[in-house]
């Protein structure tokens, strides 16, 4: 991933004579909005990769919550923030439904925004209580089946909503929903049972796994991953086709001015490369993954295709 990291610096011109931008640009701190409550695991990826931009701008990076609406607060706020390229979004991979389900959205597309750079994805996977009776995939979906609605599932993205309908559809599996801001606010009821199940990144919940309060039965990953070696993926446990997007990314408001986003998008790819920031992450769970403005904004038409073929399959209301 590092070679990746410095390939696409070289692509972005690091070290090219670059057209200057505004005043010296960045001159002053860097405000970075949050779709999601503090202490979750995009919160803390957010907090971790501000620090290392900060180490790249040499300018403070400063973090603002604004959780609610799966995320419409938030990319509102960064909809009709200045273009000046010190107001910046940490958008998710499920924002980009969210244009689809408004009646009257603010913008058409997330690609409305200034796409910047891909930063990276959590695995997620399939939690359960552990007094839920069951301690694989083919137990769960036998012991659901045989109780329908009975259980409940916790979901505090989109993204989350679709793992688990996914999944229900796929199993024949019927689940009550509640929603949560974030799964910070979720956990503490999973972990109690107040609900039963979450398909969510893997950290979200890892501590309580090996604490013997919550059981992972399988990932939503395409292959095992290194830190659950002993999870299998959904296809491996009998339950093939059930994957999400995920990817986490820098946005910024509309028309912001080619040579800020490119200013941007290097030190983006330089805070990737921070050591301190690759340890965070390593801890955190969360893989790195960058990409170009222009990768990321293929992804966002290519997500948009499935997002609404999911809404009219699961014929979702537009609020």
């Amino acid at each position: 991933m590092k070679a990746v990291l410095t390939t696409l610096l070289l692509a972005l011109g690091l070290g090219a004579v670059v057209a200057p931008t505004s005043a010296a640009y960045p001159d002053r701190a860097i405000r970075l909005i949050v779709p999601f409550p503090a202490g979750g695991p995009s919160d803390s990826a957010a907090r971790t990769f501000g620090n290392a931009l900060a180490k790249s701008t040499g300018q403070p990076t400063i973090i603002e919550n604004r959780p609610g609406a799966n995320g419409a607060i938030a990319a509102q706020a960064a909809f009709t923030a200045s273009a000046d390229g010190y107001t910046l979004l940490w958008g998710v991979a499920s924002m980009v439904a969210l244009p689809l389900l408004q009646k009257k959205p603010a913008f058409r597309s997330l690609a409305d925004l200034t796409p910047v750079a891909m930063i990276g994805r959590f695995p997620f996977a399939m939690t359960v209580n552990a007094g839920v009776p069951a301690n694989s995939l083919a137990e769960f979906i036998a012991y659901a089946r045989a109780n329908p609605d009975k259980l409940s599932y916790a979901t505090s993205t989109l993204g989350e909503f679709m793992a688990a309908s996914e999944s229900m559809k796929r199993s024949g599996v019927s689940m009550v929903r509640v929603a949560y801001k974030g799964t910070a606010q979720a956990m503490p009821d999973l972990i109690e049972g107040r609900v039963q199940v979450n398909f969510g990144p893997v950290v979200g919940g890892i501590q309580y796994v090996r604490s013997g309060q919550l059981r992972l039965l399988a990932s939503l990953l395409p292959q095992r991953s290194a830190v659950i070696a002993d999870v299998p993926t959904m296809a491996e446990a009998g339950l093939p086709g059930v994957s999400v997007p995920t990817w986490q990314a820098v946005f910024a408001p509309p028309a912001l001015p080619a040579a800020i986003v490119d200013r941007l998008a290097r030190d983006v790819a330089r805070a990737l490369l921070d050591p301190e920031l690759r340890a965070r992450f390593e801890r955190q769970i969360f893989q790195v993954d960058g990409s170009t403005p222009a990768a990321l904004a293929a992804a966002i038409t290519e997500d948009q295709r499935r997002w609404e073929e999911f809404i009219v399959d699961n014929r979702l209301p537009k609020e």
